[in-house]
């Protein structure tokens, strides 16, 4: 035996045995977008429509954008970091229908998108709290009239990912109200 299965073959057997005794031990979860807090997009107490939400029939179709919220947010609006993070991109995407965006990477290892934006105010690398203005709500790229599209993605793939926004999933036609307080 080499030195390292001697000691995952104890911890195997402690785990039993302790199981065997009714207790459980278990290690930290794997973090996943679900189960991972999220607030709305824009400032607290505000309220903007879901134009388009998650396998929407428009646009909000295939892997890129299935889980991804349209905000019928105004022209020229505060787009708040819905979780703190590090910025990973905060310029034109390489990707001509996304137009302006920012990609902010969080401590779950998964990334949030704002895409559309008329303009992104910080750096990459630089570290955002949650609820702090990151941008301001456009038309760019692909977008047909102002708005935000939203979504949690792999920061690596950019293939969305399922998530809520403060603990659900705001359909279609809503108005969810933020509780995202500015940083």
């Amino acid at each position: 035996m080499n030195g390292k299965a001697l000691p995952r073959r104890l911890v195997t057997m402690a785990a039993a045995v302790l199981m065997a005794a009714g207790v459980t031990i278990t290690g930290p979860a794997t973090a996943s977008a679900a189960d991972y807090y999220y607030e709305l997009p824009y400032p607290a107490g505000e309220a903007y429509a879901v134009s388009q939400g998650p396998e929407g029939t428009f646009s909000h179709t295939g892997p890129y954008n299935e889980y991804a919220w349209d905000f019928a947010l105004p022209a020229n609006y505060e787009v708040s970091a819905a979780q703190g993070g590090q910025i990973l991109v905060s310029d034109w995407s390489p990707y001509w229908q996304n137009g302006i965006e920012v990609i902010i990477r969080h401590s779950n290892g998964t990334c949030t998108q704002y895409i559309h934006l008329n303009r992104a105010i910080y750096n990459a690398g630089t570290w955002v709290p949650q609820g702090r203005v990151i941008g301001w709500s456009g038309k760019t790229g692909a977008a047909t009239d102002y708005h935000l599209h939203y979504q949690v993605i792999n920061c690596s793939t950019r293939v969305g990912i399922r998530s809520t926004l403060q603990g659900w999933t705001p359909p279609t036609g809503s108005r969810p109200v933020s509780v995202n307080t500015r940083a």
